[in-house]
């Protein structure tokens, strides 16, 4: 049940931006099971990079694909 669940948090970025920011605060304790899950993977320094990383790719490839795509058109 962890990894999907871990998995899932990866594919929302809203989420997952705000369970690395719960992290930060060191709040976790107020989410429960999940919580103490969220703590043990992204309270490592390689869950924070699992975290940079899946955000910035949730940034870059949108803005990518739609700069690719207004360059195809021709107005």
């Amino acid at each position: 049940l962890e990894r999907p669940l871990l998995g899932a948090m990866v594919a929302n970025p809203v989420d997952l931006a705000r369970v690395v920011l719960l992290l930060h605060f060191d709040v976790s304790a107020l989410m429960g099971y999940t919580g103490a899950v969220f703590k043990n993977f992204f309270g490592g320094s390689g869950g924070v990079a699992v975290a940079v990383i899946a955000l910035a790719l949730w940034v870059t490839v949108p803005t990518w694909l739609g700069v690719r795509a207004f360059q195809r058109k021709d107005f």
